[in-house]
């Protein structure tokens, strides 16, 4: 038994030192195939980097310390700026045995204007909804900067949102000057492009008078970041059942 213990010992070193050699092999392959990607579509690939967003805060589940940002690609598609990265939250307290740390998807958009705080998401569980509300409040959860959600949310984009169903896939968050979504997964940039897609075409329903509602604060000296809270019903001109 005793004779058996070092050899045990060896065993575990061997396995650990393959599974590191292994990971390594793939994490490189990796890096290849994403850099190739870049390439091919001209764009640029960063393995990791401190603040590919800049100031732009992300949504509270992609939180945690010490945030790692890696796989970052960054180009021009349908003449608009867009990141695509991987974010692995380091969590806030130590971890369950056997639960899992996730990786998620990034997907930014810049945005005609800056300031913006608006998150929009689809409620899992309409039947919480109260008999008063609208369509949109049932089939959303809207949280953020009142004037923001106002202007942006005219009854227009109401309409698109409810009829798309990309917007059942897509949660979205403004946020400084970019509008992002996020899904637990690893980059697949022809995939990503896909969500990619659907922010753009949320951004061309945006009314103008949206972005030029965070220039007049800004002007006005009135910090559009107002704290974030639910938003009730009532926003004006949303479409009614």
């Amino acid at each position: 038994m005793e004779g058996a213990l070092p050899v045990l010992a060896v065993v575990v070193v061997v396995v650990t030192a393959g599974a590191v050699v292994v990971s390594a092999h793939f994490r490189k392959e990796r890096v290849v195939e994403l850099r190739s990607w870049a390439r091919a579509h001209a764009w640029t690939y960063d393995e990791h980097h401190p603040a590919p967003l800049g100031d732009t805060a992300l949504p509270r589940p992609l939180g945690g310390r010490s945030p790692r940002f890696h796989h970052v690609l960054t180009g021009r598609h349908r003449a608009h700026e867009v990141v695509f990265f991987e974010h692995t939250p380091r969590p806030t307290a130590p971890v369950a045995r056997g639960e899992t740390r996730h990786t998620y998807r990034i997907v930014a958009v810049r945005i005609p204007g800056v300031g913006s705080d608006l998150e929009i998401r689809r409620r899992d569980d309409a039947s919480t909804a109260v008999p008063t509300e609208t369509a949109f409040d049932r089939a959303f959860q809207v949280s953020g900067a009142d004037g923001f959600a106002r202007a942006a949310l005219d009854r227009e984009t109401v309409a698109w949102l409810l009829s798309d169903p990309r917007s059942r896939s897509f949660p979205v968050r403004f946020s400084g000057d970019h509008v992002l979504t996020w899904a637990v997964m690893r980059l697949d940039p022809d995939r990503a492009l896909t969500a990619a897609d659907y922010l753009i075409d949320l951004i061309a329903r945006i009314p103008a008078q949206a972005w030029r509602h965070d220039d007049a604060l800004r002007a006005g000296g009135t910090s559009p970041r107002s704290p974030v809270r639910t938003l009730q019903s009532g926003l004006p001109q949303r479409s009614k059942e």
